[in-house]
């Protein structure tokens, strides 16, 4: 008797891998962007058929979400993201540059300034923060121009701690569509 020694392919990501869709929640740090990364980059050298990422991240660090979006950037196929939940702070980055946006009604956007946590000398702290603010202003120039707002009026939504709905988002260009139909595929 021959006996299969491969694992059991049941494990849920795995599952939804095949269906093209790749999920990311909780807190975005660097494990979860590199996971996200390198799944999205598996799916893009595996076919031409659009990758559906479903978001659901009320928060995260600035460098790991700046790194997502650099890969999304260089995704060849389409990529469709799916707020589901709470979408905010430095996740809003990769969110926005997916070829289409779509959010579930109940999704929620908060634009909240990404935090720093520097220590050391002082001179260590002026020159974290400066490269802290030049990736800032990055982050603003790459959100306005993927809604099609301006720098200011990103700048000023993060700020001011902003918080939409998802028919808010749709206004300002944030998301594409809300999805009003049963099930998570959307065209």
């Amino acid at each position: 008797m021959v006996y299969d020694e491969s694992p059991p392919r049941d494990d849920l990501a795995d599952r939804l891998l095949e269906q093209r869709i790749v999920m990311v929640s909780g807190s975005l740090d660097h494990v979860r962007a590199n996971d996200a990364a390198a799944r999205l980059m598996l799916l893009d050298g595996s076919g031409d058929d659009p990758i559906q990422l479903v978001v659901s991240c009320p928060d995260g660090d600035l460098v790991a979400a700046t790194a997502l979006a650099d890969t999304i950037e260089l995704l060849g196929v389409e990529l469709r993201a799916v707020a589901s939940g709470v979408v905010g702070g430095p996740v809003i980055l990769p969110f926005a540059l997916a070829t289409r946006r779509l959010a579930q009604p109940h999704a929620t956007f908060r634009f909240v300034e990404p935090a720093i946590d520097v220590q050391g000398r002082a001179s260590d702290l002026a020159v974290a923060t400066a490269r802290h603010l030049h990736v800032l202003a990055e982050f603003h120039e790459r959100i306005a121009a993927a809604t099609a707002q301006s720098v200011e009026t990103i700048a000023d939504n993060f700020r001011q701690r902003r918080t939409m709905t998802a028919d808010e988002a749709t206004a300002c260009g944030l998301i594409d569509e809300i999805i009003r139909r049963h099930g998570l595929r959307a065209v």
